[in-house]
């Protein structure tokens, strides 16, 4: 399998990011809290977000469930790399709101483009989706790396800038979505794109207003 993965260079967040921090620490309390239960393909299918069953509730507690330890940890590097900095940048309450807003514009694209499916929808990915697009608009020029694995092994490296490794993912995500058939289940890329196009929404305006000197 050959994949890449983003290096963030330098940009250390000024403030200590205490909500990204708790984001990852729950979602992993909640994954290894169910993962070790027999009952766990029930929970799935009873906290998991069903389009052709939509309630709110479902929407946030999906947010917390991943389908196996690889999921978890890919969302968690996604969310630990990009998020600290948004955190900083839009204060720990908006960066949360965002979280939480982006999470419901994934499931609420998932549920318009196959709202006949009893799939449940799980995992932070659609609400990092939006993490991710926060972060492009931010910091467009940021210096990154994108470093190329096979398998678990790294094979070199190339220098990006933000925009160009955040705005090729969602290219890729939405190729993948149009070209998918959604009810085969697997990966939801709609939610990823509906997550994304919801962090562009929220960057006007959830972003602090810079106080004008007197």
């Amino acid at each position: 399998m050959f994949f890449f993965l983003p290096v963030q260079e330098g940009n250390p967040p000024k403030k200590f990011p205490l909500i990204n921090v708790l984001l990852i620490l729950l979602n992993c309390y909640v994954f290894f809290k169910t993962a070790t239960r027999r009952s766990f393909e029930r929970i799935i299918w009873h906290y998991g977000f069903i389009p052709a069953h939509p309630h709110l509730k479902d929407v946030f507690s999906s947010m917390f469930l991943h389908a196996g330890l690889l999921h978890l940890v890919g969302n968690m590097y996604f969310l630990y790399v990009f998020g600290d900095n948004v955190e900083d940048r839009m204060g720990r309450l908006n960066y949360l709101l965002a979280y939480f807003l982006s999470g419901l514009g994934a499931c609420y694209l998932q549920y318009i483009v196959d709202p006949a499916s009893t799939l449940p929808l799980v995992g932070a990915s659609g609400a990092i989706s939006g993490v991710c697009a926060l972060y492009m608009l931010m910091f467009p020029w940021q210096r990154m790396r994108l470093q190329f694995f096979f398998l678990i092994f790294p094979i070199f490296s190339i220098p990006a800038r933000a925009f160009f490794v955040v705005g090729i993912w969602f290219l890729e995500q939405y190729f993948m979505a149009a070209t998918s058939d959604p009810s085969l289940g697997g990966v939801a890329f709609w939610a990823h794109v509906g997550g994304f196009l919801t962090g562009i929404v929220l960057f006007p305006l959830l972003m602090p207003s810079k106080k004008i000197p007197a």
